[in-house]
């Protein structure tokens, strides 16, 4: 089975959303998956989950406009530095959402297993100043940078696999059988009091599922099949060993910058350690594009984003409105490959979700500034004749 890209839709003057169309394939050789690992993250303090009464099945593509409480939580906790997303854990049995007066289980989580739990968390929570405290926790840096937690594991091990099938038939494919393998699999070994499943909205990107997220350690795997139930079990159970082959699978944790997220790695494999450039804050010299085509040759630093060098240096149509906090798109730009693809990584699902907001959207093209860094390798394309446009909005 195989997956064209997305394709936009307009809904209304400057909103777009996106549908995925899925065929199939007579030959295995034409799927591409799986395919290579990004190994970090997008940089966040920790995990904030809202435990959802409806199964996956009732979930629309969109759980934020169903849910006003999941809306909220996002707006006020992404502030703060933290994901947000939703689960189920198998309790509740609505056919849809949103309930009329919604008060959920909700936790905080944290990469050094500190979690904070809620078991009636309704809108007013979120002025809760001991909520708000607990957001801004700082997590040990040497148990959030553990790779394994040793062979002594104690306490409730849990795997949230995305099954998310209203945004991504991937999800519920692969998701949902490797959910039902992993259950099958926790039955046969007796562990059910020791490891739980959930299911969890949409997370890792499509085309990496099956995706899933392990607490209390936060790891992301991806790339997953329900043939890996055993080892994923074995895995957790055994205090995520180095020579687990489960690591090939991490795509990042949860709560650590991305340099943090590559000193792990290279702690996995210092062979394919992502390096950080020692030269971050060097000043180098990138060129944008209006959209009346006049050419703009700036003073950059290595490691600024998009957004900030176009803030300083005063280019037009680049406001960022919400602080770069992934809130809005207006800080989006034009990416466009000349002669090369700009050598910048993939735009994660929630960057995706708000160039839906995104005016004149581009498929291949179109980026948030507040999302792409500058870096040694953006600077030589450039040089190369690679040019950053700007929208005319």
């Amino acid at each position: 089975m195989q997956w064209i890209a997305k394709r936009s839709v307009l809904l209304q003057p400057g909103i777009r959303t996106f549908q995925l169309q899925r065929f199939y394939s007579t030959s295995a050789q034409d799927d591409p998956w799986p395919l290579p690992l990004p190994r970090s993250l997008a940089a966040r303090q920790g995990l904030f989950l809202l435990a959802l009464p409806a199964p996956p099945s009732a979930w629309p593509a969109k759980l934020e406009f169903a849910s006003p409480l999941l809306s909220a939580a996002s707006q006020v906790f992404k502030r703060n530095g933290l994901a947000v997303n939703a689960y189920y854990d198998g309790s509740g049995a609505a056919e849809h959402l949103p309930i009329e007066e919604e008060t959920y289980p909700a936790r905080l989580l944290f990469p050094d297993g500190r979690t904070f739990e809620y078991p009636e968390f309704r809108l007013d929570s979120l002025q809760d100043h001991n909520v708000m405290r607990d957001a801004n926790y700082k997590p040990d840096p040497v148990k959030a940078l553990a790779t394994s937690s040793g062979r002594n594991v104690t306490g409730l091990q849990e795997i949230f696999v995305c099954t998310h099938g209203a945004r991504d038939c991937r999800c519920s494919d692969r998701g949902g059988s490797l959910v039902a393998a992993l259950r099958k699999e926790i039955e046969r070994k007796g562990a059910v009091d020791a490891v739980a499943v959930r299911e969890i909205a949409h997370v890792g990107g499509h085309k990496y599922a099956a995706n899933a997220i392990l607490a209390p350690s936060l790891d992301m795997l991806s790339n997953l099949t329900a043939e890996h139930a055993p080892a994923l079990l074995s895995h957790i159970m055994t205090g995520r060993p180095l020579r687990s082959s489960l690591w090939k699978h991490w795509r990042g944790r949860y709560g650590l910058t991305e340099e943090q997220q590559g000193e792990l790695w290279h702690q996995v494999d210092p062979g394919e350690a992502q390096t950080v450039s020692n030269a971050a804050g060097s000043s180098v010299r990138i060129r944008f594009e209006t959209f009346e085509g006049d050419i703009k040759e700036v003073n950059a630093r290595l490691g600024d984003s998009l957004l900030q060098i176009g803030k300083e240096n005063g280019l037009p149509s680049l406001e960022g409105v919400c602080g770069g906090n992934l809130e809005c798109a207006t800080c989006h730009l034009y990416l466009p490959p000349t002669g090369s693809p700009p050598p910048v990584p993939e735009p994660s699902e929630e960057e995706l979700d708000m160039l839906g907001y995104a005016i004149d959207y581009r498929d291949g093209q179109s980026r948030l500034g507040c999302q792409v860094k500058v870096t040694q390798e953006l600077v030589k394309w450039i040089e190369d004749g690679g040019i950053i446009k700007l929208p005319r909005y």
